[in-house]
């Protein structure tokens, strides 16, 4: 999968599930993203997916994550412990420049998500 934001593209490093399946079904998804507690940017999917992939209560920058309680999905730019919550781990991306840009993006965020 791809993300891009801001006019720039990045490859995401996917970890392979039937939630990621099920979302990259859904793809391309054009959101208007929102900061979350100045850790990620989320942004809400057309459907819900199934949620079968690893889930973590520790995110870290440049990874991609799904939430099943709002039905978004999140890209972190900074490490957030959320316990006793969990999120599903979808992938990363190595270039460090993204968390760089979430973090001095301006919201709404436009974004895109495509195979």
């Amino acid at each position: 999968m791809k993300v891009t934001l801001n006019g720039k593209t990045f490859a995401i490093e996917c970890e392979e599930s039937g939630t990621l399946r099920d979302i990259e079904a859904m793809l391309p998804v054009e959101f208007r993203m929102s900061r979350n507690s100045d850790v990620e940017f989320t942004g809400k999917l057309p459907a819900n997916p199934r949620n079968d992939g690893r889930k973590l209560s520790h995110t870290k920058p440049n990874e991609i994550y799904y939430y099943e309680g709002w039905n978004v999905l999140c890209l972190n730019y900074r490490v957030s412990d959320i316990s006793p919550y969990t999120i599903t781990y979808l992938g990363k991306v190595s270039d460090s420049e993204f968390s760089e840009l979430l973090k001095k993006a301006e919201e709404p965020l436009n974004v895109t998500v495509e195979k």
